[in-house]
């Protein structure tokens, strides 16, 4: 075999083999996508049976994200926000990664897509992680959900039933339910500050 043929047919086997894997990114991209859409919807579904119970919720959708703000009366609010991230990667949590997959391995069929969670009241990293997997599996672990997991094809009822919990959290952070509160900061707080009409520091306490 002549080195041009022998070439060509690496290089052929090597496209083959590219086409795959750039395959499994798009399949793991485009589930994460299916679910942002379930997800997105079944948190404006409950938001709108919040309204109803007599909570002031606002759910806004823009493009890939959406953003829940609750309301429990006077001051009191809380924010939270979801966003649908580009890309797709192998997971290195062990509490989100794919049973059937070991975080030494970066074959990108097991790759996975990500959908983030966020609230102020609790800085700026993501408060909440989904990792969604190209065969339908999602997992999830953070703040409003401590630890979940379920299919991108289980019924309304489940799905509602799930962001009905994080609805559920966030009315805890607006209302300081639910074993969430504040509690004094440290750091100095002169007469000065209390004369201005300054107010004593406070952070959010989070349960455990």
């Amino acid at each position: 075999m002549s080195f041009e043929s022998a070439a060509l047919t690496r290089l052929r086997r090597y496209r083959g083999e590219a086409d795959a894997s750039l395959e499994n990114l798009r399949e793991s991209e485009e589930c994460a996508r299916r679910f942002s859409e379930r997800l997105f919807g079944g948190l404006e579904y409950v938001a709108s049976l919040g309204r109803e119970a007599g909570f002031e919720i606002e759910a806004g959708r823009s493009g890939r994200s959406l953003t829940l703000r609750v309301a429990a009366g006077g001051s009191e609010a809380a924010e939270a926000s979801f966003a649908l991230v580009s890309g797709a990667a192998a997971e290195s949590d062990e509490d989100l990664m794919h049973e059937e997959l070991s975080r030494y391995s970066l074959d990108p069929s097991g790759y996975s897509g990500r959908i983030l969670g966020w609230t102020e009241a609790a800085g700026e990293e993501p408060r909440q992680i989904f990792s969604v997997y190209r065969d339908g599996i999602w997992k999830t672990k953070g703040l409003f959900v401590a630890k979940a997991r379920g299919k991108t094809d289980d019924s309304d009822e489940i799905l509602n039933g799930f962001c009905l919990r994080i609805l559920g959290r966030v009315v805890d952070l607006a209302a300081l339910t639910g074993g969430a509160g504040r509690k004094w900061a440290e750091g100095s707080y002169t007469r000065r500050d209390l004369e201005e009409g300054r107010a004593f520091p406070t952070r959010p306490r989070f349960p455990r």
